[in-house]
């Protein structure tokens, strides 16, 4: 813009005694401050600090200074020639930027320099990201501004839709109980769940430890005695995860003979004489057992003790001679018969054995010749011609009543 003013200047000319009067024109660029300029510096350039119109620049004028580096006092990046601060240009002729704490009005939603928010900082984990757009949950930036309970609070916030890992799709933390169930992890690894159904309930097939209630994971859950992790069926625990026991119907193979709990048979029944003993040995004679049928049973084979191999009592004139056990047997030939060699009472029939037998007199079981029997089992007399001591006086064998031995046995 250009203004001009028509001053009148007396110049007096020495021309003789004549005196020139001349009309000069002001000019905003002549270097000098005319009427109504502000300044004057000579130019006619619009960015400098006097404007192209001889007014001072100011920030606001919409023109902008070009003439000092941004960061000098009165250097500006623009001047829009407007108040309004949320626009491109702040009212501190500086462009406007994400961050500036300004937050700018005049662009649409997904064009470039749209801000929806602007909190002046470079703080990513507030309420409004770095690039002047507002946290939300699944932005991948877990904001901590905010305290547990507070609306917008996160616990994280890994970035994603997926709900089965670490991270809920709320932007909470993934935990067992929670209802969903993780699928991030592998099962040596902390947090790893088999399953969640939202509820702390036992035997309801998920565990409050979000473990799979089920016979054979190794883990004795509501309702089970024992589980063991296996299908095997034949040791402690059963595959159907009881304990195993004598009668259940299962023989155990886990155990050795003399280990307890062994079992030689389970036909899951107490009954006797059907093979399998209540006991679950087998119903044999020999086992230790007084099965079906068995007067006795000391579980060796040894014939000659007080329970025979056959599972009887032992007794004289079963045909087996006792050998062990109190009043052991002399003999034994299978009847009760005197007379044939072995008594009745299973004693050797021979003369010296203590045992009135077939045949004799007397039996004291000594072979002393001077007590009232014989060795010969045969009672003493008078005339035998064994000296009873204390009892005769002579016994020459006779009864001749002339010779020096008297017929009583006195001394003639």
């Amino acid at each position: 813009m250009h203004r001009h003013l028509w001053m009148g200047l007396a110049i007096m000319i020495a021309c003789g005694e004549q005196v020139v009067v001349r009309d000069q024109v002001a000019l905003c660029g002549n270097g000098k401050i005319d009427a109504g300029e502000q300044c004057d510096d000579g130019n006619r350039a619009p960015g400098d600090a006097c404007t192209d119109g001889c007014q001072a620049a100011f920030c606001g004028d919409g023109i902008q200074r070009t003439d000092l580096e941004l960061g000098m006092d009165g250097a500006e990046g623009c001047d829009d020639g407007n108040d309004d601060n949320t626009d491109g240009c702040l009212n501190t002729c500086t462009m406007a930027v994400c961050g500036d704490g300004v937050v700018r009005t005049d662009v649409s939603e997904g064009l470039p320099g749209f801000e929806a928010c602007d909190d002046g900082n470079r703080e990513e984990t507030d309420g409004c990201l770095n690039g002047c757009v507002p946290a939300h949950c699944g932005d991948g930036i877990t904001r901590t501004d905010l305290q547990e309970g507070e609306l917008g609070y996160e616990a994280c916030d890994d970035g994603n839709d997926v709900d089965t890992d670490a991270c809920l799709t709320n932007c909470q933390a993934a935990r067992c109980g929670d209802g969903i169930h993780r699928r991030d992890l592998q099962p040596e690894q902390p947090g790893f769940e088999e399953c969640d159904d939202g509820n702390d309930a036992v035997g309801d097939g998920c565990s409050p430890a979000c473990a799979i209630e089920v016979c054979g994971n190794g883990r004795v859950d509501e309702g089970e005695a024992c589980d063991d992790g296996n299908d095997v069926d034949h040791d402690a625990c059963t595959s159907g995860c009881r304990t195993a026991r004598c009668g259940d119907g299962i023989q155990r193979s886990d155990l050795g003979p003399n280990d307890e709990g062994y079992e030689a048979c389970d036909d899951g029944n107490v009954d006797f004489g059907d093979g399998c003993t209540p006991q679950c040995a087998l119903e044999r004679c020999g086992n230790g057992v007084l099965d079906q049928g068995e007067q006795c049973d000391d579980g060796n084979d040894v014939n000659v003790d007080q329970c025979t191999t056959g599972c009887r009592r032992a007794r004289c004139g079963d045909g087996v001679r006792r050998t062990e056990g109190d009043n052991p047997e002399g003999c034994d030939d299978g009847n009760n018969v005197d007379g044939d060699g072995c008594s009745a009472v299973c004693q050797l029939e021979r003369c010296g054995n203590g045992v009135l037998d077939e045949g004799e007199q007397c039996d004291d079981g000594n072979q002393i010749e001077t007590d009232a029997c014989l060795s010969g089992c045969r009672r003493a007399r008078c005339g035998d011609g064994v000296l009873r001591a204390g009892l005769e006086e002579c016994d020459d064998g006779n009864q001749v009543d002339t010779d020096a031995c008297l017929a009583d046995c006195s001394v003639a």
